[in-house]
């Protein structure tokens, strides 16, 4: 099993992929996609990493807070871009969250992924891998 942060980055660069199809097609069904992996993502790191490094990783609440405030942000535009039926108006709201993750994911891998591989042994790390994964909706 990989580690939780292993998946947390697979998961980052499978919804940048996600944004860069929808670039290239503008297919409404891509947009789904991205909320929907947005929100299974989101969904576990709340419920197992985020508590779990804010608990034993030094200097990690702070980013932990910020993490999450990013979510619910994202959660908003994704509420929006799955209630809009505007194409037009879709790509403005798609490009808004790329950029929304865009910057929360280079946050998260520059900051708080290097701080929890350096603070969580590798077996805690495994174990958060699994309970994430197991988290997904």
């Amino acid at each position: 099993m990989p580690d939780v942060i292993e998946l947390i980055l697979h998961d980052h660069r499978e919804v940048e992929d996600l944004f860069a199809k929808f670039d290239s097609t503008h297919e409404a069904s891509i947009a789904t996609q991205i909320c929907d992996e947005l929100d299974r993502h989101a969904a576990a790191e709340e419920a197992v990493a985020y508590p779990a490094f804010a608990q034993d990783v030094d200097g990690a609440q702070a980013l932990v807070e910020e993490g999450a405030q990013e979510h619910a942000e994202a959660r908003q535009l994704i509420g929006r871009i799955r209630q809009t039926k505007d194409a037009d108006h879709l790509d403005e709201l798609v490009s808004e969250l790329q950029q929304a993750i865009a910057h929360h994911v280079e946050e998260e891998e520059s900051e708080l992924l290097p701080k929890a591989k350096s603070s969580l042994s590798s077996a805690r790390l495994e174990e958060l891998g699994q309970a994430f994964d197991e988290a997904k909706p």
